[in-house]
């Protein structure tokens, strides 16, 4: 069999596993896409139950551990979807922070919400447990 011969093949098959691999991308994406618009539609239809007391209102906290609360309630959701680490640090949030102190904490809190191990806390726990951390390990930018 003559080297050239094998070369074609070997290109052949490179580049059918090429498309396999891009179509099935974007197979994924679609997939990917079109969850989230199911989700949504299913929300607005069904109206949510009103609470039987009031919830006392949340105290506020500083716009930079509100963002580390949104980061880590995505990591969650990521995780949740099996999506891939590298995905979540690309996000808006994370990836387009300015100072690399601050991009860095967030990747930071992102990995590790991401790889959080047991069960899950609920929104309200979460939202006590980032806002507490964020104000003992992350200063004001």
């Amino acid at each position: 069999m003559s080297v050239f011969l094998r070369w074609g093949i070997f290109g052949i098959i490179g580049v059918a596993a090429l498309m396999y691999a891009y179509n099935a991308s974007k197979r994924m994406a679609e997939k990917h896409q079109a969850n989230p618009a199911m989700v949504s539609a299913t929300t607005e239809a069904a109206p949510a139950p009103a609470p039987a007391t009031a919830a006392p209102a949340a105290p506020s906290a500083a716009p930079h551990c509100e963002a580390e609360l949104v980061v880590a309630q995505r990591a969650l959701e990521a995780r949740r979807q099996g999506e891939p680490l590298d995905r979540l640090l690309r996000i808006q949030e994370i990836a387009w922070q300015e100072p690399a102190t601050r991009r860095a904490r967030l990747q930071e809190v992102a990995t590790r919400w991401y790889q959080f191990e047991g069960e899950e806390p609920v929104r309200g726990s979460l939202r006590i447990r980032v806002i507490s951390d964020c104000e003992h390990f992350s200063p004001a930018p």
